[in-house]
């Protein structure tokens, strides 16, 4: 029996969320959590045929790798997906699909091993259900580690892997899973009205959230957390004033700080009542934990900077 199982990881935006559309820098870091996508032949998987008629997005990205290698997928083939990143999160679990779908396509189907192709279907997807999709999720969960990404025209973009990991001196991270409703394209569209409504104050806040993150990749490389703790404070303003926190997170967030400690969401955000993924800092991991807890909202720590699209499984 043929099988093939590629995996992809979730993703965490340090900085540069919504600002990365408009062609300013953002900084996106690879996590531990995993998406795992198996094709195989024979009976006890539902068929990938089946899940484009009924999934946009599975059809999408089917459809991308069908345009880029002019190959006709199977009706055959069975799908099976797994994963531990938090659907709806902010964490790229949608990126995360498109690219261990793309890749395990490539296996499947005999094409070379190249992570910048895959890559490249996963962002053709993205972009045909997500309109406004910057391309630096697919990027980050194909090229793993710390990611610097700007868009500057559709056809030319910088994608740097950063030479560096987040220093291990650093205190360690507490990830909160607010929840969100909207989706990334509606958030997306939501700052592209209020960019509309006020060109000019987007714009000067479009400059602030670049100089943030230029000083939130120097203070990794310099391995002052210092500086990176008010990059991160710094940041959650600026995101606050785009309007994609809710309140009750923005409340959270001022318990954070009250606490000794920062927070910023992680991602597109949400409106209504969560704002997806939220990183928090404090030299008391569990003051964090308490926080969370008594909102109800689920905490995980992971490992940052991970490894990306891997090729676990290829069996004739």
């Amino acid at each position: 029996m043929k099988k093939v199982t590629v995996s992809a990881p979730g993703k965490l935006h340090l900085s540069g969320e919504h600002a990365v559309v408009y062609g300013k820098p953002a900084l996106v870091v690879a996590t531990s959590l995993r998406l795992y996508t198996t094709l195989e032949t024979g009976a006890g998987a539902t068929l990938l045929r089946k899940m484009r008629k009924n999934d946009r997005y599975i059809e999408a990205i089917s459809a991308a790798f069908e345009k880029k290698y002019g190959a006709s997928i199977k009706d055959d083939v069975g799908i099976t997906i797994t994963s531990s990143i938090p659907i709806g999160s902010g964490m790229g679990s949608s990126s995360a699909l498109a690219v261990s779908l793309s890749g395990a396509l490539c296996v499947w189907h005999g094409m070379p091993w190249n992570p910048q192709a895959v890559n490249d279907i996963a962002y053709q997807a993205e972009k045909t259900i997500y309109k406004g999709s910057s391309g630096s999720d697919p990027a980050v969960s194909t090229h793993g580690g710390i990611l610097w990404y700007r868009k500057e025209l559709e056809f030319l973009k910088t994608l740097w892997l950063l030479p560096f990991k987040i220093p291990k001196t650093f205190a360690p991270f507490v990830l909160i899973n607010t929840g969100r409703k909207e989706s990334t394209g509606d958030l997306v569209a939501h700052v592209g009205e209020g960019k509309k409504r006020d060109e000019k104050k987007f714009a000067v806040l479009l400059d602030a959230v670049e100089k943030v993150t230029k000083q939130t990749a120097q203070s990794i490389h310099d391995e002052d957390e210092k500086g990176f703790r008010r990059s991160i404070s710094e940041n959650e303003q600026y995101l606050e004033e785009m309007g994609i926190v809710s309140a009750p997170v923005r409340a959270f967030i001022r318990a954070v700080e009250e606490a000794g400690g920062v927070a910023k969401i992680s991602g597109a955000g949400g409106i209504q009542t969560g704002s997806g993924v939220v990183v928090a800092i404090h030299d008391t991991a569990q003051k964090i934990i308490a926080l969370a807890k008594k909102r109800k909202y689920e905490t995980f720590q992971v490992v940052l900077g991970g490894e990306g699209v891997k090729m676990e499984q290829a069996t004739a």
